[in-house]
């Protein structure tokens, strides 16, 4: 299923999808493991959306999962990110309860993916939007994507794309035709 449209959330949505995604971590906190709370009544949360769940520590990135496909109700989506990013990103050590009261987390729910022709390198600097596009590449045996709130720390294009292709393990030389560019934008929902 393609990733959805923005899906209007009143700020009742909002706050109701924020509250959900608490209660996993602190649910995964306390009792360890994945506990999914009750399914909202609101019709927006339980729209098929694509999601990322990052997490911050002291304006440090703890951890983000995400999907690009819309096969789950939002609602859905975003607790089993938000336990992924918790307690499940290899990169980083599983969060602790001593961690939680500074914890704050951001919902990025994702726009279309919008093909982008693969014209080279250079014209993909010059076409990308600062902070306001995210990028999806992919090549066959390789997958990187940076939210639009990657802009912030990456300001440049030049250096958006490099540090791209160094999350998904390509050289920073590497360039080929065979690579395929989506872009898309975020609504974000922050705690």
């Amino acid at each position: 299923m393609p990733v959805s449209s923005f899906i209007e959330l009143s700020a009742g949505d909002k706050a109701c999808l924020l509250d959900l995604v608490w209660l996993v971590i602190d649910s995964g906190l306390a009792q360890g493991g994945l506990t999914l709370p009750e399914a909202p009544e609101s019709e927006a949360l339980l729209n098929p959306a694509a999601c990322f769940v990052t997490l911050h520590q002291g304006g440090e990135l703890r951890g983000c999962i995400g999907r690009v496909d819309a096969c789950e109700p939002l609602w859905l989506c975003a607790c089993e990110n938000a336990y992924g990013a918790a307690f499940k990103d290899r990169r980083f050590a599983p969060l602790r309860s001593e961690e939680r009261e500074s914890l704050t987390l951001d919902i990025s729910i994702l726009s279309p993916l919008t093909p982008m022709e693969n014209q080279g390198e250079a014209a993909l600097h010059s076409s990308l939007r600062p902070n306001i596009d995210g990028l999806l590449m992919d090549d066959g045996h390789r997958r990187a994507l940076f939210l639009p709130s990657v802009w912030q720390s990456l300001p440049d294009p030049k250096d958006f794309v490099s540090a791209l292709k160094q999350k998904g393990g390509w050289p920073q030389d590497y360039w080929r035709d065979t690579i395929t560019l989506h872009r898309f934008t975020t609504q974000v929902i922050a705690s």
